[in-house]
């Protein structure tokens, strides 16, 4: 493909060919690594490491928590799209954060006063079994599957219901490696931590130790929680929406559309970056090296790649405009490695090859190594 442009005599010109994953291959050659030695780590930006090179679609037929759980737990990380009210889409990411953790701070609690009724409600939206009781932030009991399973009086308060205080609890610098014992010793599922006062500051899990092991590649904050991203516009609702997922522990802000090198993004990017200097942001999409190199002066940690790239995106079809996928990552690449800035290519993945394709040949423009 013959990429085009208008030059200073608003004259289309052709210039250059581009290049996209049909037109090249890669060559074989010995290699003395076993598949088991491999390594594939890289970073979504610069403050976020990956241990699989790849992040879901913020679209809403692709990423709620669900996926995001899924993948994060892989060693990935998934977007959660924007067509949902900001309250709906801060509760997914909340979902994710929630779903593991070294120690569960600030977790879900009741009063003494509440009902049984509004005990098993909670229960059911969070899909948990129990439920610490605090009064006046101070730990008096806690109400479980266990406790509910035969009660037939749903007004009862939970305080009629709990097991009460003194409970099996653990001081805050509590380690994994003793939780678990202690869980094991007192055959229960959740281990309260507490604070000097008996107030309660967070709680270990059988299901969090289990994890784990079972996943100990997984994308974790430095709380342990699985980390997650979410996508925004550049509409109305920007400061609603921003406010409500940095509130649920978002750990990056995508600023997406099909054209992420207009003026409308360019701004979004800066307003963020000035009014949450510590939120990581990466801003897209753009083909070209300027765009890139906008974005990134604007303040993007990080830069998506590409202009209808994917299986099933249109917008070269039905804009005419875009630029072959490997070209694109390559131009981009070369602007972003001048800056240390990542770039992720956007909407790529159709045959497992193209995600090898994809890293490969932006680390051959950059000078980087092919996993980091």
């Amino acid at each position: 493909m013959n990429p085009t442009q208008r030059n200073s005599t608003n004259r289309t010109r052709i210039v250059g060919e581009g290049y996209t994953f049909d037109d090249l291959l890669l060559l074989p050659a010995r290699s003395e690594i076993l598949p088991s030695q491999t390594e594939v780590r890289t970073r979504l930006s610069r403050n976020i490491k990956l241990n699989i090179p790849l992040v879901s679609a913020a679209m809403d037929t692709v990423t709620e928590s669900n996926l995001a759980i899924a993948l994060a737990r892989l060693g990935g990380i998934g977007i959660v799209h924007k067509n949902l009210s900001p309250e709906r889409q801060a509760a997914e990411v909340d979902n994710v954060k929630r779903a593991e953790s070294t120690i569960v701070l600030n977790p879900i609690t009741i009063s003494p006063q509440q009902t049984v009724r509004e005990a098993i409600k909670t229960m059911q939206t969070k899909s948990i079994s129990g439920i610490p009781v605090v009064d006046d932030d101070k730990l008096v009991g806690i109400v479980t599957h266990r406790d509910l399973r035969f009660e037939t009086s749903l007004d009862h308060s939970v305080s009629q219901v709990m097991t009460k205080a003194p409970l099996v609890t653990a001081p805050r610098n509590t380690t994994l490696e003793d939780a678990q014992k202690i869980l094991q010793k007192h055959r229960i599922e959740k281990l309260l931590i507490v604070d000097n006062d008996g107030k309660l500051i967070g709680l270990i899990t059988v299901k969090d130790i289990q994890k784990k092991k079972q996943y100990p590649q997984a994308c974790k904050d430095e709380h342990g929680r699985l980390r997650v991203g979410a996508a925004v516009g550049v509409g109305g609702d920007l400061d609603q929406r921003l406010e409500r997922l940095i509130a649920a522990a978002v750990d990056v802000i995508v600023v997406g559309t099909a054209h992420g090198h207009s003026r409308g993004v360019l701004q979004a990017v800066e307003k963020i970056r000035n009014k949450y200097p510590d939120l990581e942001v990466i801003a897209g999409n753009v083909a070209r090296q300027k765009g890139a190199a906008d974005l990134i002066s604007a303040g993007a940690h990080a830069v998506k790649v590409g202009i209808g790239p994917g299986s099933i995106c249109t917008t070269r079809v039905v804009a005419g405009v875009g630029v072959p996928q490997i070209t694109a990552i390559m131009e981009c690449a070369e602007e972003a490695a001048r800056h240390d800035v990542t770039r992720k290519a956007n909407s790529t993945i159709r045959y497992d090859g193209d995600v090898v394709a994809s890293r490969l040949f932006s680390a051959f423009h950059d000078g980087s190594n092919l996993w980091h």
